[in-house]
């Protein structure tokens, strides 16, 4: 683990998204950790627009995240609500859910939210769902654990939040720590399994997919940030 790290703005210099640039919209379950993840990486590289989008009114249920997501992107026109967004094809903009299981793992809800996106996978853009099982904290343990967490040291912790904490010395922070994004996505590949409903098993996140869209644009200047840190 590289333990100076230094924070976003002194390891690299933000660049504006091209006009052509591609689009990600990630529409983030939660109101704080997984924006200010993701934020770490706006601006890395001028080929890639991350767009980040916190859930609307603390509102994070699955179907409620489908709702705010269709008058973004769709609109209404019986409330003659325009979309706030375009997606483009040509430019193969996306769109990310990035949800938890454990909240969330009743009533089909999730399920409801991939179904949506496989329709509209058939219309514009490419949509996706990265579920976590159990929470997005399990991507952060990724980044410095190469194997799955010791259930019995998660079950003597108040919450996964807190074995993270521990497992991760002075915790996870997201304003340095996600330059570990390489790392993340080969622990977290490696370390995925599913279920027979096709949702990922306990321990197993599928933030390593979102998470390759894009290290893609950016690996060069990340290096280069990695470099310049050592």
């Amino acid at each position: 683990m590289r333990m100076n790290y230094l924070t976003r703005n002194k390891i690299y210099e933000k660049t504006a998204p091209n006009k052509d640039a591609k689009k990600v919209y990630i529409i983030c379950e939660g109101q704080n950790t997984e924006y200010s993840y993701f934020n770490y990486f706006k601006g890395f590289s001028s080929n890639i627009d991350l767009i980040l989008i916190r859930s609307r009114n603390g509102q994070t249920d699955p179907l409620k995240l489908k709702e705010q997501a269709i008058l973004l992107f769709l609109g209404n026109k019986e409330e003659d609500i325009t979309p706030k967004f375009t997606l483009s094809n040509e430019y193969k903009d996306e769109v990310w859910f990035v949800i938890d299981t454990d909240r969330w793992n009743e009533g089909n809800k999730i399920e409801q939210l991939k179904e949506f996106c496989k329709l509209q996978n058939n219309k514009i853009g490419d949509w996706s769902v990265a579920q976590s099982n159990p929470c997005f904290e399990l991507w952060q343990y990724y980044h410095f654990n190469e194997n799955k967490p010791n259930i019995k040291k998660v079950i003597n912790c108040a919450s996964f939040k807190h074995f993270v904490s521990q497992s991760i010395k002075g915790g996870f922070d997201n304003r340095t720590m996600p330059i570990e994004i390489e790392a993340a996505i080969t622990n977290s590949v490696t370390n995925y399994s599913e279920e027979k409903n096709c949702q990922p098993s306990l321990y197993s996140t599928q933030v390593h997919e979102l998470g390759k869209v894009i290290y893609q644009f950016i690996k060069n200047e990340l290096n280069n940030a990695i470099n310049n840190n050592k």
